[in-house]
């Protein structure tokens, strides 16, 4: 289903983008609407908001008719070296649960341009509304503002801080600018999780090249391959095996 997205603010001119969430926004504050079928989806949260983003303002989960919706979805967090799993419960005093839903542990914070996996083990779909400001840090040239996301060396599991759609470089800006004839990402590679139907197939795997006509190689870097699409509220997987970090700056 065709979706769009919409910021609007004092110094942002409005415009529309097509993407696979709604986000409505008025001097820079707003919500994104992401479908949470049932199975696994990818999802990231676009926003801050004044609870410093934890679950209680992700997935809200207020008990109706004595049960939350959610009660039973499980969240998958990269840790950097596995996933912390906790269940949604809200017969919990905390309202979420450790993975096997026996004792409570708090809300994991979950921070605008970080990736993480919803199971909706529930009885229906459901959509998510995300609520707080778009992320800023401090006012660029010619911007309104710039945000930064921190790549180090090996595995993050990343997104836009940004709500906005589309290519990787040519819109979300994770560009690779080219240094005395070598791209600084050459060599990386960015796993965008395919999930059919709320079944995980595993990943697109794409490489870093700027050797390559689209700036992009398959999984073994041999032939050319088109930039990765995100979606709002979606995120990837980027595999840092350059020479240091990498500082990716998104301005608007």
């Amino acid at each position: 289903m065709k979706k769009t997205l919409l910021i609007a603010a004092a110094a942002l001119a409005a415009g529309v983008i097509s993407s696979q969430a709604q986000v409505y926004s008025q001097n820079i504050v707003g919500y994104v609407n992401t479908p949470l079928i049932l199975g696994y989806s990818a999802v990231c949260n676009p926003l801050d908001n004044a609870n410093g983003n934890s679950l209680t303002n992700i997935i809200p989960n207020v008990p109706v008719g004595g049960a939350g919706p959610f009660d039973g979805a499980t969240v998958y967090i990269w840790t950097g070296a596995g996933y912390n799993i906790v269940t949604l419960d809200s017969g919990q005093p905390t309202g979420v649960g450790d993975a096997n839903d026996i004792n409570p542990v708090s809300s994991p914070v979950i921070n605008p341009g970080q990736l993480f996996y919803v199971n909706n083990n529930t009885a229906s779909a459901i959509t998510n509304t995300f609520v707080g400001t778009v992320h800023v840090e401090g006012v660029g040239s010619g911007a309104v503002g710039v945000t930064t996301n921190t790549l180090n060396i090996g595995y993050s599991f990343v997104s836009s801080k940004l709500p906005v759609a589309g290519g990787i470089a040519a819109v979300l800006g994770l560009t690779n600018t080219v240094v005395a004839g070598n791209g600084i990402l050459d060599g990386a590679t960015v796993y965008t999780p395919q999930i059919v139907g709320g079944a995980f197939l595993g990943y697109n795997i794409v490489t870093f090249d700027s050797g390559q006509p689209t700036g992009f190689g398959d999984a073994n870097d041999i032939n050319p391959v088109a930039e990765p699409v995100i979606p709002v509220g979606g995120g990837f997987i980027f595999n840092n095996n350059t020479a240091g970090v990498i500082k990716w700056v998104q301005s608007f």
